[in-house]
């Protein structure tokens, strides 16, 4: 039995690790052991340190952008990150430009970069990994945004504060919404000087989980001055391509620990 709060803490992850999908407190102390009210102490401090994700939707908890970033810069052999960096640098391969992977973050509504492939170029797009920004800007962003369920879109424009970071930023739900549609139709997101002034030309499509909600985005960013609009045809369906790639990878990744929990 765990009797430090490190410990403690410590046996929350590894629960939730195990599960491979959010769940809730009563589950949580049920299975490890340790009373309510601790669970939801050190849940919530997990939480601001981004360790835990919390859905306010579902009042479910599962493992956070950090916690994931951490096993990306660790983890070797068969992890969910040594399958995704391969899948990344093969885009990038393809596309000749710079790729990255962010995962969703549900409680804030932001994603945050786990994985970057560079092209080949020496001037191109840099991706920072742990970088967090909101979902309503950028085609990473918004390849996530445009895939969640409308309540939860909804939500997003009730609770948060939509930041403009650039030009051609977009904060009018409204304008959204019709983007939103757009992407939709098309099944992969575009943008333009919407993250950083006169980064670039986006394209980004959603990853899902097993369970088919969202759970990230693949992007690649190619710079103005070699950006070419009859190239979007090809390049979408690259990055479309790699997104499906990535979503049975997630899915095979959860079914895998499953089973060797069982």
């Amino acid at each position: 039995m765990a009797d430090s709060p490190v410990q403690k803490a410590l046996v929350l992850l590894k629960c939730l690790a195990d599960y491979g999908e959010p769940i809730g407190v009563k589950r949580l102390a049920e299975d490890t052991g340790l009373n309510i009210s601790t669970v939801h102490r050190l849940l919530r401090l997990l939480a601001e340190e981004r360790m835990v994700s919390f859905d306010p939707q579902t009042r479910l908890y599962g493992i956070g952008t950090d916690c994931i970033r951490f096993a990306i810069s660790v983890l070797g052999g068969d992890s969910l990150a040594a399958r995704v960096r391969p899948v990344i640098a093969e885009l990038a391969h393809t596309l000749q430009e710079t790729c990255a992977y962010s995962v969703y973050e549900p409680d804030t509504f932001t994603k945050a970069i786990a994985a970057v492939e560079r092209g080949p170029h020496q001037l191109g797009y840099n991706f920072d990994v742990g970088r967090r920004d909101g979902i309503h800007a950028g085609a990473s962003g918004k390849a996530i945004l445009a895939f969640l369920p409308d309540d939860d879109i909804e939500t997003m424009f009730k609770t948060v504060t939509l930041e403009v970071t650039a030009e051609n930023t977009i904060v009018d739900p409204d304008t959204l919404r019709r983007d939103i549609a757009e992407i939709r139709a098309r099944g992969y997101a575009t943008s333009l000087g919407e993250r950083v002034p006169g980064a670039g030309f986006g394209i980004g499509a959603p990853v899902y989980g097993p369970d088919g909600r969202i759970v990230g985005s693949v992007v690649v960013t190619v710079p103005l001055f070699r950006w070419k609009k009859k190239n979007l045809g090809w390049m979408s369906k690259a990055v479309m391509d790699c997104g499906r790639v990535l979503s049975g990878i997630a899915a095979a990744e959860v079914g895998a620990e499953a089973e060797a929990g069982a």
